[in-house]
């Protein structure tokens, strides 16, 4: 076996790859936990260097990608509040995000059996995680009663949402696996399920439901046509189930105890300032993410779609949901592979969670690379690997 061997360093960059996502739940601290993606763009090189890889039928989704980095890392420039180490720091993100996708890309179209690699190290190390968060939560309660996870996961809404993309993963292996890894990812379920319902996220509830929903969907391999009829009787149902709840005040607040956590004034104060900024082309990623409003700060918009606009205007805004929408389709028109079944869950989880939640797209490893770039990644794999390597028996049958 030799290191510049394309085999090998396949595998190389599959460890990276699950290093990079697993540090998410063990390590204690975000910086901590890119450790492994500073390695990653390097491996990914030298994999192109040893034998050159093509984007195949995935042309589509790669554009969109590189377009949107080129493009956030460009607003630097223009930004209302420029700092060469902002500048620094994004592009250097940028990079990284770019390794993470393409690795996740060529590590598993040239063997299907790597994905393995990724989703049963996530199960194994978000259950440690959910198991040590809930030791912790029951022996030192938190102030408000709500789980709030370790070390980088130190907040209730990013566990949950963390917890909900690691619940996803962890179905997938149930699903999908040998018989001895689904024991073990039926025990994990149970608890990374009771660490997210211990959250009390009601986003994270109703992320993780969507994702879950997705994947029993998809899980029979259905038609494309059948899996748009069924994801717009879903869309109208809850569309319904919507306007009931905002109609009865009694359920809207029992459902929702804490109100909208301020997001209503939030999201009118951020509108307002995009409008008054830069709508075409935003304010610049190195914007403040702080929102003020009367004598109140909030640390962010709590809308990754919103603050990807102020950000990048509606350009950004543009760019951002065509990876997704490029991404989505690849995923939904493969759905005979594990691989577009597991992403599909996960960035309809992501869509919803982002949708009252998050800021900050170019950003180091976090969830966000669990239900965004990982799909993204598994989408632009798809295209690369030819269709027979995507079977179901070639991945752990």
């Amino acid at each position: 076996m030799r290191i510049t061997d394309p085999v090998t360093i396949d595998r190389v960059v599959a460890v990276l790859v699950v290093a990079s996502l697993a540090a998410i739940f063990v390590l204690p601290s975000q910086s901590a936990a890119s450790y492994p993606t500073y390695l990653l763009p390097i491996a990914v090189g030298a994999r192109y260097a040893a034998a050159p890889f093509a984007i195949g039928e995935s042309r589509a989704v790669a554009i969109a990608v590189a377009l949107l980095l080129v493009y956030f890392s460009g607003s630097v420039w223009w930004s209302s509040e420029f700092a060469w180490r902002g500048a620094f720091t994004t592009y250097s993100r940028c990079v990284l995000i770019a390794g993470f996708v393409l690795g996740g890309a060529t590590s598993i179209s040239r063997s299907a059996s790597m994905l393995n690699w990724v989703t049963r190290g996530v199960t194994i190390a978000a259950a440690l995680a959910a198991i040590a968060a809930l030791f912790e939560f029951y022996t030192h309660p938190t102030w408000d009663n709500r789980l709030a996870g370790l070390g980088q996961l130190r907040n209730s809404v990013v566990a949950a949402l963390t917890f909900a993309a690691a619940l996803l993963i962890a179905l997938d292996v149930a699903l999908n696996d040998t018989q001895r890894w689904r024991v073990t990812a039926a025990v994990s379920l149970i608890a990374i399920a009771i660490a997210l319902f211990a959250t009390g996220s009601r986003n994270g509830y109703v992320s993780a439901a969507v994702g879950v929903w997705v994947a029993l969907l998809v899980a029979r391999r259905p038609t494309r046509a059948r899996i748009v009829r069924w994801l717009t009787v879903t869309l109208v149902v809850a569309a319904a189930a919507f306007a009931f709840i905002a109609i009865d005040r009694d359920v809207l607040a029992e459902l929702f105890p804490r109100g909208d956590s301020f997001r209503m004034a939030i999201w009118n104060a951020e509108w307002q300032r995009y409008i008054d900024g830069n709508p075409w082309f935003g304010l610049g990623v190195l914007t403040s993410d702080r929102v003020v409003i009367a004598d109140q700060t909030f640390a962010h918009p709590h809308s990754l779609y919103l603050a990807s606009a102020l950000q990048g205007g509606l350009v950004g805004l543009v760019l951002l949901l065509s990876v997704l929408g490029c991404a989505v389709g690849k995923l939904v028109g493969n759905v005979d592979a594990r691989a577009a079944r597991l992403g599909a869950s996960l960035i309809a989880a992501g869509a919803v969670a982002y949708a009252f939640d998050g800021w900050e797209l170019i950003d180091k490893v976090s969830v966000s690379w669990l239900v965004i770039w990982l799909p993204v990644g598994l989408a632009l794999g798809l295209g690369m690997g030819s269709p027979r390597a995507w079977s179901l028996e070639e991945h752990g049958r």
